[in-house]
């Protein structure tokens, strides 16, 4: 056989060591050169130089599964004709500590990647000291084994296009990027995308509702937005309204259900935020209300509400007392006594004409009763003008 045979690997920590499952297939280059072909896989440890191990394989076979300890090993895989063997493929698996060490897996951070109708766009920071670069991926996330696939492009490259006949919409891919230098990779860049995001799988459930008279907190604490959702989870939407009324609350936008009833629409843009707060709900009312997850593909139709009654307002209730009750309770009072009110605040000027004194009628000048000034013994009398002394 001519060319050599296209190598990866899937490495999986147990008791004691590693399983190493090991994958080839024919590259472009590779040309079997006869009908009867088998692969031998060997491997051996790098630094004690102890004896390789081999076994050989059908052409039926595309992987195989070695157990080995936490020594660094060089793996490789050759085809065989009735002729002769091809060149080798080789792969280095480092030490176990250096493995996990170098992969990274916690410090490297997930990006997200966009797909479109033809497939799911990577592109990665290109690194001169690397020969390579491999991107694996599993056609099937959720199942077991998850069909691991890999493609290898040159150093020159920095982006393709991967698509695949099992890629379907609503399904996460998880991309890993390595650089390949000397039969030796190591992880570079982590890239999860869709092919086309649908909405959420299902609605956030609430938690916890709490009420006052003119606000509403809900909270969904127990919220997934992890690939078991069918797309990336970019935020919630709350929506709230009276019963058999549109709304018009302050701060919100309008959404217009099929029915053409109108709902008061909130828009929570960070997808960690399990909790929001509805304010200026009227208080004594009915509400329904619910919580939408929404991603790149949208939501689902609103279907269901959750029905909410506002309590009476109690400061309501005392501004009622204060401007009305009490002001009725003190004018019923005050006309209940009125006389004494009227005698404390307006007492009325004593008129002349009803003084004891001048009860006689012995004396009037015109309609002026006239008194005698011997019907009361002054202590003092003064006469200030003589015309008028004159005149009486």
């Amino acid at each position: 056989p001519s060319g050599k045979l296209d190598i990866w690997r899937e490495i999986t920590p147990v008791l004691g060591g590693r399983n190493v499952t090991l994958f080839w297939k024919q590259a472009p280059s590779f040309r079997a050169n006869g009908r009867s072909i088998s692969y031998e896989v060997t491997w051996e440890k790098v630094d004690d130089g102890s004896k390789p191990e081999s076994i050989s394989l059908s052409s039926v076979y595309n992987s195989t599964r070695i157990s080995i300890d936490n020594h660094s090993y060089r793996m490789s895989i050759m085809a065989k004709n009735n002729v002769n063997y091809s060149l080798p493929s080789i792969l280095i698996i480092p030490r176990a500590t250096d493995f996990f060490s170098f992969l990274g897996t916690k410090e490297l951070k997930e990006e997200q990647v966009n797909g479109t109708d033809d497939g799911i766009f990577i592109s990665w920071e290109p690194r001169h000291i690397y020969d390579s670069y491999i991107i694996d991926w599993c056609n099937f996330p959720m199942l077991q084994p998850c069909d691991l696939q890999w493609k290898r492009f040159g150093p020159n490259t920095s982006s393709t296009l991967i698509n695949s006949a099992a890629f379907v919409p609503g399904v996460r891919y998880n991309f890993h990027i390595y650089g390949s230098v000397a039969n030796r990779v190591s992880l570079l860049e982590k890239k999860t995308g869709y092919l086309r995001e649908l909405p959420p799988l299902f609605d956030p459930s609430m938690d916890k509702v709490e009420l006052t008279s003119n606000a509403v907190t809900l909270s969904w604490d127990s919220y997934r937005t992890n690939e078991s959702q069918s797309g990336f989870v970019r935020g919630y939407h709350v929506y709230v309204s009276p019963i058999h009324k549109d709304c018009s609350l302050k701060g919100s936008k309008k959404h217009v259900l099929p029915d053409d009833s109108v709902l008061c629409k909130y828009t929570i843009e960070n997808p960690e935020e399990k909790r929001y707060t509805v304010k200026n709900l009227l208080s004594n009312t009915k509400y329904k209300l619910v919580v939408k997850a929404y991603t790149g593909g949208g939501e689902t139709p609103i279907v269901n509400f959750i029905y909410i009654d506002t309590p009476f307002n109690s400061n309501m209730l005392y501004l009622l007392v204060l401007l009305v009750i009490v002001p009725s309770l003190v004018a019923a009072i005050c006309r209940w006594k009125m006389k004494w009110v009227k005698e404390c605040c307006c007492p009325v000027i004593p008129s002349p004409n009803k003084s004891k004194v001048l009860s006689f009628k012995e004396f009037k000048i015109g309609s002026e009763k006239v008194l005698k000034i011997s019907d009361c013994i002054p202590d003092m009398l003064a006469v200030d003008n003589k015309a008028e002394v004159q005149k009486l």
